[in-house]
């Protein structure tokens, strides 16, 4: 791995050893490949050593990525989201990037969907209540979600509400439009079709009785 690489690993990045390893990763995959392409079979020369030796730092590697992945604490859900969606990044001011945000605001904000998550059915969170469980003051709420995902914490409610909508249709859960809505807290189905519509740019009745 050169310097230039090392050098624009984001290190405050709850992700940064992963960043590293992969930055080890690529010219070890070339140096395998090439000795590969070399090596006789039968040959016992320092192409075999090379190759020999690369394949087993990457097995550690390998070992490494997984350990670690296995041991990371799940991200953020507005992470895949935003990624995924090109509709939700238009709604946020900003651009969202985990590598951006602090291992304790990315816990926070974790903290934050398990709440929401917790009190889906309801038609309206309350903010006040919200707050109080994530320990700040609702103007911190807001302050806070804005700086790290651009968006007004009602709206960021939303996106995570229909996230979960869709995940309800996609995993046959329900079977009207209705039980979906009220699953996630929209009592007004007419209301709730037109967000989804927003969301995803298909109504969840197409993706319900077309799935």
């Amino acid at each position: 791995m050169n310097l230039d690489n090392q050098q624009n690993i984001n290190w405050s990045s709850p992700n940064a050893l992963i960043e590293l390893i992969k930055g080890i990763e690529t010219p070890l995959e070339s140096i395998i490949k090439e000795s590969n392409s070399v090596v006789d079979d039968n040959a016992n020369n320092s192409n075999n050593i090379i190759f020999s030796s690369s394949q087993q730092i990457k097995s550690i590697v390998d070992e490494i990525v997984k350990k670690v992945n296995n041991n990371k604490e799940p991200e953020p859900l507005i992470f895949q989201i935003y990624n995924s969606n090109d509709r939700v990044k238009s709604m946020c001011k900003g651009e969202v990037k985990s590598s951006n945000i602090s291992k304790q605001d990315i816990s926070w904000l974790k903290k934050m969907e398990d709440e929401v998550y917790k009190n889906i059915k309801q038609g309206d969170i309350n903010l006040y209540d919200l707050s109080y469980n994530l320990s700040v003051s609702e103007r911190q709420l807001h302050r806070k979600i804005k700086n790290l995902v651009y968006l007004t914490p009602n709206k960021y409610i939303r996106v995570l509400k229909l996230h979960k909508a869709k995940q309800l249709i996609d995993d046959y859960l329900y079977n009207t439009i209705s039980q979906i809505s009220y699953a996630v807290g929209y009592y007004d189905t007419y209301y709730f079709s037109k967000l989804f519509n927003q969301q995803y740019g298909v109504s969840p009745k197409k993706l319900l009785y077309e799935r």
